[in-house]
């Protein structure tokens, strides 16, 4: 039969004397968490551009429906100071916004006054 199996014992091979540095493995785990780092703040600063260029595609549409808002409110308005003067074309359309959950306040904000203020961007 055979001899049994036993590895060799190369010296070059393994020194159990040295000690081991930490420089290299710390400087590879560097090397990858800048690299997240910088991955990461790049796609923030893309994402950042992306909202900020739907935010000024909106800013039109948002004053539309601002004067929209206003242009309705003034009519509902009118139409309920000719319901307390006693017109019973007016009382049935104030009631029946008053039906649907609108209601009217009777100091209205000027026209064109400011919204709540929007965070900065």
């Amino acid at each position: 039969m055979s001899e049994p199996f036993e590895p060799s014992r190369r010296s070059d091979l393994s020194n159990d004397d040295a000690p081991m540095s930490a420089f290299l493995p710390v400087l590879i785990l560097s090397l990858v968490l800048l690299g997240w780092f910088g991955f990461q703040a790049l796609q923030l600063r893309i994402e950042r551009a992306a909202i900020n260029e739907a935010m000024t595609n909106q800013e039109k549409t948002v004053n539309d429906s601002k004067k929209l808002r206003d242009s309705f409110y003034a009519i509902a308005h009118g139409a309920e100071v000719l319901a307390d003067a006693g017109n019973p074309g007016a009382r049935l359309v104030v009631d029946g916004l008053k039906k649907r959950g609108i209601t009217i306040t009777p100091n209205p904000p000027p026209p064109g006054a400011e919204a709540p203020a929007t965070p900065a961007r």
